[in-house]
């Protein structure tokens, strides 16, 4: 039986897909300055799957910067959709690291859309257990927040610009993909990327799409929280008990606006893109 070093999971088929089609790929990065684009179904360019297991369809990436066997799933959206996708990723493929890929929503009040994210810590901001005399977000008897992988957040920074001091200085800090010197096909998402905000940060994640209904109380509650999404830190929960490597790589898609979800459909394939060519970078530098 093959095991997998790397295992890439999606939530949805418009994040997956331009992992395993490069023309899909370059077509919305194509778009990345546009206000919307949706392309057409995203399930006419996926390939054969590689593996099945419990329903789930691993695809093989046509991503050349990324050596080694690594391979694509789309788990569904929500909690327990990530954790049963990341288990089955570790326990029956065997893979040693796990990347989240794909869009979130901008918490922060500097948030742009298309800024990436890399998760250096995840929460989960629909759990509350403080009656007990845990801290917001914290699930009894695990930690409070979980790391993402020191390894991958290192190259992730090299990746970066180094941000302005003032701005870090009031909680602001602000960096861009560098101009980066890489050669072959991963020059050009290099290319694609330059200039693109990114940082790392905290990711918030519950099993609640964030409108403006309900994000002043999820900022009140995690002030540090960059983007909330709905995977990433149960992803990360099973990566930690695991101990397996984790690292999110999110693209904002909406700013948890009053319009949040028109915002997210018209910028989901893109930023979706933007996240996997960021991810494709990450995986790719040594």
């Amino acid at each position: 039986m093959s095991s997998y070093n790397t295992v890439i999971i999606c939530a949805e088929l418009t994040e997956l897909a331009p992992l395993v089609s490069r023309s899909w790929l370059q077509e919305c990065l194509s778009h990345r300055f546009s206000d919307s684009y949706q392309p057409l179904n995203p399930e006419k360019v996926l390939p054969s799957p590689v593996r099945e297991v419990s329903g789930l369809r691993f695809y093989p990436l046509d991503l050349p910067e990324i050596p080694g066997e690594v391979l694509g799933v789309q788990s569904g959206v929500g909690i327990v959709n990530a954790a049963r996708a990341t288990t089955v990723a570790i326990e029956i493929l065997g893979a040693q690291q796990i990347i989240y890929s794909g869009t979130a929503g901008g918490l922060a009040a500097d948030s742009q859309v298309g800024e990436v994210i890399f998760g250096d810590k995840y929460v989960f901001h629909s759990a509350d257990a403080t009656a007990f005399g845990y801290q917001r977000g914290q699930l009894p008897g695990m930690p409070a927040s979980y790391a993402g992988s020191e390894k991958l957040l290192g190259r992730a920074r090299s990746l970066l610009t180094d941000a302005d001091e003032g701005a870090l200085s009031r909680g602001t800090g602000s960096s861009r993909f560098k101009n980066l010197v890489i050669t072959g096909e991963a020059a050009k998402l290099a290319a694609a990327l330059q200039g693109i905000p990114a940082r790392c940060g905290t990711i918030a994640t519950g099993d609640s799409f964030i409108t403006d209904a309900n994000v002043s109380e999820v900022r009140s509650a995690f002030p540090a929280a960059l983007a909330a999404e709905m995977e990433s830190a149960a992803a990360a929960q099973v990566a930690y008990l695991s101990q397996v490597s984790f690292l999110a790589v999110r693209c904002v898609s909406d700013l948890c606006s009053p319009k949040g979800q028109d915002v997210y459909h018209g910028n989901a394939a893109v930023c979706g893109a933007i996240a996997a060519a960021a991810t494709s970078c990450l995986l790719g530098t040594v």
